[in-house]
């Protein structure tokens, strides 16, 4: 998995759970607080099914938050070290970029 797609999956991964945070009126790590003490109401079939999949989408996003935090850590170090004047190009890197032209 490259930079650019663990970007891109947070950032669907944070608008898939902006649709419940609306439905349900709680921010997704406050939901998640609740969901793993147990504190939640789930008795309906759409809270279960939604408590679950909203659950799931957070942790898949925490886990991609620490794969990109150790990406960018790397990557960093080493334009770092290759940076002769000290500043760090961005647009140029193509780990950066994405699919930039």
């Amino acid at each position: 998995m490259t930079l650019y797609e663990v970007i891109t999956d947070i950032h669907a991964l944070n608008e898939q759970m902006q649709e419940y945070e609306k439905k349900y009126g709680v921010l997704s790590k406050d939901f998640y607080a609740l969901y793993i003490n147990g504190e939640l109401r789930d008795e309906e079939v759409e809270e279960i099914k939604d408590f679950s999949r909203w659950a799931g989408l957070y942790e898949i996003r925490l886990h991609r938050e620490e794969v990109y935090e150790e990406m960018i850590r790397d990557l960093l170090r080493s334009l770092r070290v290759s940076s002769p004047a000290g500043k760090l190009d961005l647009a140029s890197n193509p780990l950066l970029a994405g699919t930039r032209g």
